[in-house]
């Protein structure tokens, strides 16, 4: 575990040798680090500030049922939910992913059988991207590919990438 540098030296250290010790992408004085969650964040002293203000309410809970090569469900994922997820802190907002959609089961001879709605391609996107998602188990972990995958112009063609 690295040291820990109470906030006081860190603040001496900012006024005596500007530029140093903050953390790269700091761009507040040394007294403004604690002003608020975001300058804490930037600053990388967010555990030494006790006074930030903590969340009044529980995180918005989103369940988002998609396609994989659905254009409008990619077109929301890509340009709204991971930028919105990107910018607010985790305990606002509580995000699940299921890629399945509109798709439709049948039991054919005894065997699952899935019929999705922009066809098997589609389907096979939904599987990746849903093993990926029990695979890795972190959201902060597959989130970030999930967007790779549907930012291009198929997530099967952008897996290999």
């Amino acid at each position: 575990m690295a040291p820990t540098v109470p906030l006081a030296a860190l603040a001496l250290l900012a006024l005596v040798a500007p530029g140093l010790g903050a953390a790269p992408g700091c761009d507040y004085p040394a007294h403004r680090w604690c002003s608020s969650r975001d300058a804490a964040v930037a600053c990388q002293v967010e555990s030494r500030c006790p006074s930030l203000p903590h969340p009044a309410a529980a995180p918005v809970e989103l369940s988002l049922y998609y396609e994989s090569l659905c254009p409008a469900c990619r077109e929301f994922l890509v340009m709204n939910l991971f930028s919105t997820w990107l910018l607010l802190p985790d305990e606002m907002l509580n995000i699940t992913l299921v890629p399945y959609g509109n798709a439709q089961e049948r039991n054919v001879s005894g065997k699952l059988d899935f019929q999705c709605q922009h066809g098997p391609e589609e389907c096979l996107g939904n599987m990746i991207e849903a093993c990926l998602m029990h695979e890795a188990q972190n959201f902060s972990t597959y989130f970030p590919v999930i967007f790779c995958l549907e930012s291009g112009s198929s997530v099967t063609k952008n897996l290999e990438a």
